[in-house]
């Protein structure tokens, strides 16, 4: 979700090549911050009440982007050091099924040694590791499959199970109890349970709904108990945790009488950078209700489906919220457990990749600093910064492209993020090319399909569109392994094809239509033959 691309940026137009770096931010120890929304006083505004956040989580969601076991190791030490405490693991289609769940693997799924070293590396950097099981609601990975078309709530939609089909119980209790054995010793299990857009359609639950008089709520609540119930009998020692969309607008007395409070704990993810939408007397009800409380905050993946580049200030904004939130709050907060930071990777398991882990670990470092300290300031703002290895202060603020991009970064897959961030100016260069004068002006499809274009208008055309294309394709020359430092063959076969070879494409066939309409050069409306 970009913003609108024909910008200028300081007062010129920065376009910068593969093979030079040129670097413009502000310099560290600067007086001056760079651009914090709608104010740079920091502080007046970003310094908040402190508040305590004892668990500290990052998510690594790997229904996208898995990375290499090497980027882990490089990565952990970083973020530990940072303030981040724990991990919450969404593995999806990742984590290797065995048996009769052999086919929910993916291809390049992980295996168990890897779980092994995953969970050895956390312990390591003292992270606290917490796998996340769907059990409801996005549970496409799964349902995707012909042998579980049949458990679909509805026979077209792959999003939710039906909780009411037979096979759906022992399904769900297959996957976890999987996913625990390669976790022995582990406290705490996420078992989903957001966005269930799906609730007694099929035939069989509308009607028990019907029988049983149920709400939507009461329903989804019968069936998050069931599962956490099951779990919390075969397994008393873990704490369980769920999303808590789906509860969110439940009464006090329809929470109660549902027990749901003595088996699993509410993550309560808000990403917004300005005010949260969040029923008032969420707190109080949830306190009333839950033996603890969690909250979830974002660092990437929040701002678009297709973005390339975290929007940077405003996840500091959104992390600052929490603080905030949990300051104005703290009287009504009985156990407030800490906050995960989400770095979706997908917004479902059909959807395209946006911000890659590299490119957004200098957003995540940052926002583990807000979290650890409840404050953001220029001195912060520094010490990232400078412990990343850049020259220059991280840019918060990333749009509009296109703007000079900062090589200076040494932190695990900086390659990779310089890359996305020249890919970006590209994209930028062949958008404003795209709605230029020249573009709808002298060359529309229209006047195309007619062979009616002016050589002038049309030479320089192809001039600019030559050099975005080579810029492109030396780009994908080094892209690629950077990016193959980091992630594995499929992912960069995806980014590389869903991103870079068709804009590409597109490029390729500007570029012949204008050599084909130089060559007509400048004849009458419908001319079709060339001599």
């Amino acid at each position: 979700m970009h913003l609108s691309l024909r910008h200028y940026y300081h007062g010129m137009l920065c376009y910068s090549s593969v093979a030079t770096y040129i670097l413009y931010t502000t310099p560290l120890h600067s007086s001056v911050l760079m651009p914090m929304g709608v104010t740079t006083d920091v502080s007046s505004s970003y310094i908040m009440e402190t508040v305590q956040v004892s668990h500290r989580l990052v998510h690594l969601d790997l229904k996208g982007a898995p990375p290499r076991m090497s980027y882990y190791e490089q990565m952990f030490p970083i973020i530990s050091s940072f303030g981040a405490t724990g991990l919450l693991v969404e593995y999806e289609d990742m984590f290797p099924y065995q048996d009769c769940l052999a086919h929910l693997r993916a291809p390049r799924a992980y295996s168990p040694e890897d779980i092994a070293k995953l969970r050895t590396l956390a312990t390591t950097h003292n992270l606290t590791f917490i796998p996340l099981v769907q059990t409801f609601g996005h549970f496409e990975f799964v349902l995707k499959h012909d042998e579980h078309r049949s458990i679909r709530e509805i026979e077209h939609y792959p999003n939710a199970l039906c909780p009411t089909h037979p096979d759906s119980f022992p399904l769900v209790t297959k996957l976890i109890t999987q996913v625990i054995e390669l976790h022995p010793n582990d406290k705490y299990l996420h078992i989903g349970a957001d966005e269930v857009w799906h609730l007694g359609k099929c035939p069989r639950c509308h009607n028990q709904m019907e029988t049983n008089k149920n709400t939507p709520a009461d329903f989804f609540l019968e069936w998050v108990f069931k599962v956490a119930w099951w779990v919390k009998t075969q397994h008393p020692h873990l704490t369980l945790i769920m999303w808590d969309d789906m509860i969110r607008n439940a009464s006090l007395d329809t929470l109660k009488e549902s027990s749901i409070g003595d088996v699993v704990e509410p993550m309560v993810w808000q990403y917004q950078s300005t005010k949260f939408d969040l029923p008032q007397d969420l707190f109080i009800k949830y306190s009333a209700v839950f033996k603890g409380i969690w909250g979830a905050s974002a660092f990437k993946g929040s701002s678009g489906s297709t973005q390339f580049l975290p929007p940077i200030q405003h996840h500091i904004n959104n992390n600052l919220n929490w603080i905030s939130i949990l300051s104005e709050h703290k009287s009504q907060i009985n156990n407030f457990r800490g906050i995960c930071l989400t770095g979706w990777q997908r917004y479902d398991h059909y959807a395209v990749l946006c911000e890659l882990l590299p490119v957004a670990l200098p957003c995540l470092c940052l926002c583990l600093r807000v979290m650890s300290k409840g404050s953001f300031t220029e001195d912060d703002h520094d010490y990232i910064s400078q412990q990343l290895g850049f020259s220059h202060r991280i840019n918060v603020m990333p749009f509009p492209r296109p703007q000079i991009v900062d090589s200076s970064a040494t932190f695990p897959g900086h390659k990779v993020y310089v890359g996305v961030q020249m890919w970006s100016n590209f994209v930028c260069k062949y958008q404003a090319i795209s709605n230029s004068e020249a573009m709808l002006g002298w060359f529309s499809d229209y006047l195309r399909s007619r062979n009616f274009t002016n050589p002038v208008q049309v030479e320089n055309i192809l001039t600019q569109v030559i050099e975005v294309e080579e810029n492109m394709k030396d780009l994908r020359t080094h892209l690629i392994p950077w990016l193959l430092e980091v992630l594995y063959e499929d992912t960069v076969e995806e980014w590389v094809g869903s991103f870079i070879d068709p804009l590409l494409s597109k490029l390729k066939s500007v570029v012949d239509e204008c050599r084909k309409q130089i060559l007509i050069g400048g004849r009458v409306r419908d001319y079709t033959s060339i001599n």
